[in-house]
C-alpha cells in the first residue's frame, strides 16, 4: 500500500487531489451542510473525503479493474492521513484540550482504513457497493462527533 503522503499537506489541498465518481444518482455520500462544523478548511477536507470514498464507489459500479479500484482506495487512505494530520495540527495550534483523544480517534479510524485497502489490495474480498457503507460509516459519525465538538471550540474561541 502507498501511503507516502506528507502528513503536513495543506487540507486545502486534498479536494483538489481526488478524482470525482462523477454521477450524484450514485454517489454513497452527498453532502449536506448537517455535516459542516463551522470551520471551513475542515468542512472542505470533509467535502474532499466524501469525494474520495464516491469515487471509490463510482469505479466499483463501473466494474473497473481490481488495479484502478485500489488506486482509488490508496487515493482516499492518503486523504484521510493528509486531513487528520492536517486537524491535529490545526488542534495543536489552538492548544485544543481534547488533542490526544481525538489524534487517538484518528489513528484508529485511519488503521481501519489502510486494513481495508491492504485486506482488498491482497484479494481479500471483492467490493461491491454495499461493503463500501464501511466508508461512509466511519466518516460520519467522526464528523457529527469529534469533529463537531472541535469546531463548536473553535467557533466560540473565535475561530472559523
Amino acid at each position: 500500500m502507498d501511503l507516502t503522503a506528507s502528513n503536513n499537506a495543506p487540507a486545502s489541498a486534498l479536494s483538489a487531489s481526488i478524482v470525482l465518481g462523477g454521477d450524484p444518482s450514485t454517489d454513497l455520500m452527498v453532502w449536506h451542510h448537517k455535516y459542516g462544523v463551522g470551520v471551513g478548511v475542515m468542512d472542505d477536507d470533509h467535502r474532499g473525503l466524501f469525494d474520495a470514498i464516491n469515487a471509490v464507489q463510482a469505479a466499483v459500479i463501473r466494474k473497473e479493474s481490481h488495479a484502478a479500484i485500489g488506486s482509488r482506495l490508496n487515493a482516499l487512505a492518503q486523504a484521510t492521513r493528509a486531513h487528520f494530520a492536517a486537524e491535529e495540527a490545526l488542534m495543536a495550534g489552538a492548544q485544543y484540550a481534547g488533542l490526544a483523544l481525538h489524534a487517538l480517534k484518528h489513528q484508529r479510524l485511519l488503521e481501519q482504513v489502510v486494513a481495508f485497502v491492504t485486506r482488498y489490495e491482497r484479494g481479500g474480498f471483492t467490493l461491491h457497493e454495499h461493503s463500501l457503507n464501511f466508508l461512509r460509516d466511519w466518516l460520519i459519525p467522526h464528523i457529527q462527533e469529534m469533529d463537531l465538538n472541535f469546531g463548536l471550540w473553535l467557533n466560540e474561541h473565535g475561530k472559523r
